[in-house]
């Protein structure tokens, strides 16, 4: 598990990261802003609500439930390959703040609260294991 620094560090990075995204959301989008070119998705307006319907539905369940149905989403494969670690990492953080705020209407610091609780932790490493040797 990473630091708590470094946790600390990519936690600020994913609720800037839900900001800018919210923020691109309500914004009214230019056509300028796209290369036709570009194959890569942009994954700032990429609709996240029918993940966020099958995640709720599995949290039903329970929380690792939750987890292992976001963790096998094919989107997080794209931003993977696209982003690299790092920036998949920073997707998976603001992904799962805006569906805590999505399915709970919880703020920001809350939704954080809840990610960096042992449970959750507990719940994703364990959905992530399941995942990893099912594909293995």
């Amino acid at each position: 598990m990473a630091s708590a620094n470094k946790q600390q560090k990519r936690a600020q990075r994913a609720k800037t990261k839900a900001k800018q995204n919210r923020t691109k959301r309500t914004a009214p989008t230019s056509e300028l802003d796209l290369d036709p070119n570009d194959s890569r998705i942009d994954f700032e307006s990429v609709d996240l609500t029918e993940l966020f319907v099958k995640m709720r539905e599995a949290e039903k369940t329970s929380q690792q439930a939750m987890c292992a149905t976001f963790l096998a989403d094919p989107l997080l494969e794209l931003v993977y390959e696209q982003e690299g670690e790092e920036g998949a990492t920073d997707f998976i953080l603001a992904a799962l703040i805006e569906y805590r705020n999505w399915s709970t209407e919880a703020d920001e610091a809350t939704a954080l609260a809840w990610i960096e609780s042992e449970s959750f932790q507990a719940d994703y490493v364990a959905a992530s294991q399941a995942l990893f040797s099912d594909k293995g």
